[in-house]
């Protein structure tokens, strides 16, 4: 029996394309470090057909941790649609004696697949105007109350 070891090659490669659900946020670390983090949102894949099932999402947090890519991500704007490579990694920290973490990707590249589509205006309807009045025909007389005055306070309006 002839056993071979073969050395796998470890990789921690990430690629997300996805939606930017705000604006990117800078954040400055107790340690002094500045860092760039953004939410993408990412579709999963269509449900089969006939189920009925809504298309669900995954919301993924991107930090970007090198100036080169703390400015790329600065430029993005909340809804564009970018492309994400990098890493994925676990952060630790404290927070009132308590430790935590969290999992978010190390951001290697950001780009901007697509604009945010602008807003659709909705349209008005057209207020319709009141049709002239004809000549020598009375207006109705208007009249406003005055809250809280005496019962004889009302005043002519136009």
């Amino acid at each position: 029996m002839n056993t071979t070891a073969v050395v796998a090659e470890h990789l921690n490669q990430v690629r997300l394309i996805g939606r930017l659900s705000a604006e990117p946020e800078v954040i400055l670390l107790p340690s002094g470090d500045e860092i760039v983090s953004a939410r993408l949102v990412v579709q999963r894949p269509r449900p089969p057909a006939g189920l009925g099932a809504p298309r669900r999402v995954d919301t993924v947090t991107c930090t970007a941790w090198a100036s080169a890519q703390r400015r790329k991500l600065r430029v993005l704007e909340e809804g564009d649609t970018v492309e994400i490579t990098g890493a994925l990694r676990r952060r630790f920290w404290r927070s009132g004696g308590a430790g935590q973490s969290t999992f978010e990707i190390e951001i290697d590249s950001a780009s901007r697949v697509a604009r945010k589509p602008p807003v659709k205006q909705k349209k008005r309807s057209a207020r319709r105007a009141d049709p002239p009045a004809e000549h020598g025909s009375a207006q109705p007389e208007r009249r406003l109350a005055l809250v809280g005055a005496g019962a004889g306070s009302a005043a002519a309006g136009p």
